[in-house]
């Protein structure tokens, strides 16, 4: 028992506690916000109409639960690694292979969905017979941030603060502006025929990245106190944010249903096209920042499969001058392009969502081995009330799940089946 402790104690040492509570909140404020707002406002007004204003509160439950698991699982180690190390830890090399394997197709599903959504918002500028274009600037983009990416990693980190501002300003200007053009006759009614549950799995993409949020909880000043109250105030604070724009939108634009530009469409019906070209641009900058965040991640998820022996050492090959994952670099790029030109925006958010709900489940599932099989490891956070959050969390991912689509469980359960045999390689040998 006390060697148990004091071998966990020593995992914690060399981390400086400097981090306050504001420091915290603004940036899983910042990790939290990304393209789903600007891209998911008319789905869900198409789905549920009115309905959608109560769809991201329930998401917000869910991250708020998943979210205290991965603070709990997280404060036990002093490493990076994520819901992978957890896995792996927890219930074996097999398992945190998968992880690992599903961590990575999160990272190239998400960076698809959001490099489609780029071009979805490019069309508002474009002329109709000239929207193949957003293809190409698309392409531009991709490439362009992986070869950032490719010569460093500052570079790459650079050119995500340089969107941060656009994002927060377009949706307040949103907001504050709008608020003045509702009108109660456009928030319509509950749309009898539309899914809630499948309305409930889509607004779950505006929330993904929450998993980073707990990242720096071992630098935290008394996380034990500090960091449920970090995460409840991101969550009540995005979740506010979310519903107020739901709200707008609805309110101020009559043909919201459906739109696949929600927020530049409806900034243009009520403030005209300088209202349209500010939101439109302000869109561009935050879906722009989300790839570029995925696009200095994504790689190095390949990058540590191939290191722990799983996947070709190609992969994880170090360039001499740049000391960048260049060869991983390289794939995911060729990867990106091909689901972001051919897939559709809505099939790749259902993709996305999924990959990530099979993130959650394991770490939420090891809170509640690791209670039994170390029980007095130290925790720099332990969730309270027992299994009650990492239950629930469970049993509200399992109901999402059971609201996706059969072509996104076949094409999942495809890309999981591809990655057995490189896991066996290494079990049993390489022949």
């Amino acid at each position: 028992m006390d060697t148990e402790k004091k071998s966990v104690m020593k995992e914690h040492n060399g981390l400086t506690r400097a981090l306050n509570f504001f420091d915290v909140v603004c940036m899983g404020f910042n990790c939290v916000v990304g393209a789903g707002i600007f891209l998911l406002a008319g789905q869900l007004d198409n789905l549920v109409g009115i309905g959608s204003l109560l769809v991201f509160p329930i998401c917000g439950l869910l991250c708020f639960a998943v979210a205290l698991c991965f603070a709990e699982m997280g404060s036990m180690y002093n490493k990076t690694g994520g819901a992978y190390l957890y896995a792996k830890d927890t219930f074996g090399s097999f398992a945190g292979f998968l992880v690992g394997w599903i961590m990575w197709l999160a990272s190239i599903i998400g960076w698809a969905s959001v490099a489609s959504g780029f071009g979805l918002y490019c069309n508002y500028f474009l002329a109709k017979d000239k929207e193949w274009l957003s293809k190409v600037i698309v392409t531009l983009l991709v490439l362009g941030l992986s070869m950032i990416n490719y010569y460093g990693v500052k570079p790459g980190a650079r050119g995500i603060n340089f969107f941060t501002v656009g994002k927060f300003l377009s949706l307040l200007i949103f907001i504050f502006v709008g608020i003045f053009f509702v009108k109660r006759e456009n928030l319509g009614q509950l749309h009898n025929g539309g899914s809630f549950s499948m309305a409930t799995t889509l607004a779950l993409y505006a929330y993904t990245g929450f998993e980073f949020l707990v990242v720096p909880a071992g630098e935290m000043k008394n996380p034990q106190k500090h960091l449920p109250r970090v995460i409840m105030t991101v969550f009540i604070i995005v979740t506010l944010l979310y519903v107020t724009i739901q709200y707008v939108a609805m309110g101020t634009y009559p043909y919201l249903s459906g739109s696949d530009k929600p927020l530049a469409e409806a900034a243009s019906y009520f403030m005209g096209p300088v209202g349209g070209l500010i939101i439109g641009i302000g869109a561009l900058l935050s879906i722009g920042g989300i790839n570029a965040g995925i696009a200095l991640t994504s790689p190095r998820s390949l990058y540590v499969l191939s290191a722990d022996g799983f996947f070709p050492q190609c992969f994880a090959k170090i360039h001499p001058k740049y000391h960048t994952p260049y060869f991983a670099i390289l794939v995911n790029t060729a990867l990106i392009l091909l689901l972001s030109l051919t897939g559709s925006f809505r099939y790749l958010i259902e993709a996305s969502v999924m990959v990530s709900i099979l993130q959650y489940v394991p770490t939420c599932l090891a809170v509640i081995v690791q209670r039994r099989k170390r029980p007095y490891a130290e925790r720099g956070y332990k969730i309270p009330g027992g299994y009650c959050i990492p239950v629930a969390a469970l049993i509200i991912c399992g109901w999402m799940l059971c609201h996706l689509e059969h072509r996104v469980f076949g094409a999942t359960a495809l890309a999981i089946a591809a990655s057995l045999p490189f896991y066996f390689r290494k079990r049993y040998g390489r022949g």
